[in-house]
């Protein structure tokens, strides 16, 4: 990263800690984190201050944010991004209010993030006025609920084995976020004695769990006489291994392929993908569910008109075999992956050594012929799906206002021969097929929460993770969820992120109009009412003046789609020598 914001050094080249937050410092360099990002506050001053003048601010490095929830979010992107746990500040009470949206995205997500933040102090005669405003008894209440773990230590050892303790547990199986609170009393005590670092090696993260003998052995006997088999995979996208292990499963079983909603773990172009086929899942007789959060989704079609109007599934559906976590991690506060899921056999496991353990169960259960006859089928099914889908794109090609798959295909074009990491895209409106990936790890998916203004944080987050590797980071924003957070520009320029920001603007809060046009028709009243309070014009946002604004380099808007190839062109040579550009598109709503 280039040098933006070096600190004065300090005499002393090799300081020992002289203050209780100092030890955050060396638990969080020993745990390898390289940034905290921040929204700055008084109650955690003495980190800050030791962040920059104790650790000369390397490893961490601050990173300034603009609002509590994208320092969060850019956490998790990085997290999703990198497999590690991503580190946030955010200050007492306020800021975590602020962030805690962010939290609950991460939450639903089961990204490991340390959330920190600064409290009381405890002894009531250190406490500043503000600091009876900002303080409470126990702040973590605030996020309790949709945390893995919290602490609130008040010794400086405390601080330095509760953040070895958060880590380990943020980062054990299954993942989520932490919260810890650091007293600000003790983080600006001088060391009364020196604090003792635990080995990490021994309080290492739990990394597997293993599905039981009897329940593999189960799952490969009920696989194995599949006449339909289907394969979908969810979560483990975000792991770069996975497609490996996803892809001898399908091709040991001749089943054909689909990603879970907002997943992408095989490639696009693999022969049994049949990714964006609405029948598949209906046809198929057993669904190899892999690490799919919402089974229910999955296995039913899902209806925006009145409550309870959701299709049944056609006769018995089919039988299921689900490798997750299930329930484990998950709390009653929220119904986050809470509704009762229907499976014949559940391998309770860490999703890819589970599956790597069916594998091996399946292989001498598999007759070569069948799925071979299998395969052919599927194969054929996948090639009249692209077929479909490449004349679907041809249809709406010269669309005005300009159709999301032509953005989509545009987008895709323009980057397709760059190193690259798509963090963000489109979600209701997604063309399947168009964009060819070429498996896990090169989609950041949504977040779970469905938290809007989640997108600019995680997508600088996940472009921060892409440039230390060497790739570009894309991403295709709605207008809506840009402007709910659009400061993390800011963050992005300011620290030199390069990447590629392409806002896909309808004018709207479209995902709402479908809804409220429902609800009128259902109540026998006009839905051509359905855009009130919805639409974002009169006046429209200037985005490109917005991201010139935070000093990115701001494109467009672009109407025309002939002009989409020459635009995106240049916003990628810019973005490939080191500038944030964001590309402002005018769209069709739908």
């Amino acid at each position: 990263m280039e040098d933006v914001e070096l600190p004065v050094p300090q005499a002393d080249a090799d300081p020992a800690p002289a203050w209780g937050s100092d030890v955050i410092v060396d638990v969080l360099r020993a745990l390898d984190v390289p940034y905290l990002p921040l929204n700055p506050g008084s109650s955690f001053r003495g980190l800050h201050d030791s962040v920059v003048n104790y650790g000369g601010n390397r490893a961490p490095q601050l990173l300034l944010c603009l609002h509590e929830e994208i320092a969060v979010s850019l956490a998790n992107g990085w997290a999703k991004a990198t497999g590690r746990i991503g580190v946030a500040a955010v200050h007492d009470l306020v800021g975590l209010m602020h962030a805690s949206m962010a939290v609950y995205d991460a939450f639903c997500d089961r990204t490991p993030m340390l959330v920190l933040g600064g409290s009381g102090p405890a002894d009531p005669a250190l406490r500043r006025p503000i600091d009876w405003v900002h303080s409470a008894n126990t702040q973590a209440e605030l996020v309790r609920d949709f945390v893995v773990w919290d602490a609130e230590p008040t010794t400086p050892q405390a601080f330095v084995l509760d953040t070895v303790r958060c880590a380990q547990r943020s980062m054990s199986v299954p993942k989520g976020p932490v919260y810890m609170s650091l007293d600000a009393g003790v983080q600006e005590a001088a060391l009364a004695e020196p604090v003792v670092m635990p080995d990490l090696r021994l309080r290492a993260p739990t990394s597997t769990i293993a599905a039981t003998a009897s329940t593999v052995a189960e799952a490969a006997d009920l696989l194995a006489a599949a006449q339909r088999p289907v394969v979908v995979a969810g979560r483990v996208g975000l792991d770069p291994a996975a497609t490996a292990v996803v892809t001898e499963v399908v091709e040991l079983l001749g089943a054909a392929y689909r990603d879970a909603r907002s997943s992408v773990v095989m490639p696009t172009t693999h022969p049994q993908n049949c990714t964006g086929d609405p029948e598949l899942v209906r046809e198929a007789d057993v669904v190899l569910a892999i690490d799919v959060t919402d089974l229910n989704s999955l296995l039913r079609t899902q209806s925006k008109g009145a409550r309870g109007s959701a299709a049944p599934p056609a006769g018995a559906g089919p039988r299921v075999v689900d490798v997750s976590y299930g329930t484990l991690g998950l709390t009653s506060w929220s119904n986050v992956q809470a509704e009762a899921v229907d499976r014949d056999v559940h391998l309770l496991a860490e999703p890819l050594h589970g599956l790597r353990q069916l594998i091996e169960e399946l292989r001498p259960r598999i007759d070569a012929g069948e799925r071979e006859r299998r395969a052919a089928g599927v194969r054929e099914r996948a090639e009249r799906l692209r077929q479909t889908q490449r004349q679907t794109l041809a249809e709406h090609w010269d669309d005005r206002p300009i159709s999301q798959a032509r953005l989509v295909a545009e987008v895709w074009d323009a980057v397709r021969h760059v190193d690259h990491l798509l963090c963000l895209r489109n979600s209701r409106s997604w063309p399947d097929g168009i964009w060819e990936f070429a498996g896990s790890g090169t989609y950041l998916g949504a977040p779970t929460g469905g938290g809007v203004g989640y997108g600019p944080g995680a997508l600088v987050g996940g472009a921060l993770a892409a440039r230390d590797r060497g790739q570009l980071g894309v991403g295709i924003i709605g207008d809506g969820d840009l402007m709910m957070a659009p400061g993390a520009l800011w963050t992005a320029a300011h620290y030199r992120i390069p990447a590629l920001v392409v806002v896909n603007d309808n004018g709207s809060f479209y995902n709402d109009e479908p809804h409220q046009a429902a609800v009128a028709r259902q109540r026998g009243r006009p839905e051509e009412n359905s855009w009130i309070g919805m639409r974002i014009d009169e006046p429209s946002v200037d985005i490109g003046g917005l991201a010139r604004s935070y000093g990115c380099v701001g494109l467009g808007p672009v109407e025309d789609p002939d002009d989409l190839p020459g635009v995106l062109t240049d916003a990628v040579r810019q973005a490939t020598r080191g500038a944030t550009v964001v590309v402002h598109v005018r769209t069709a709503r739908g």
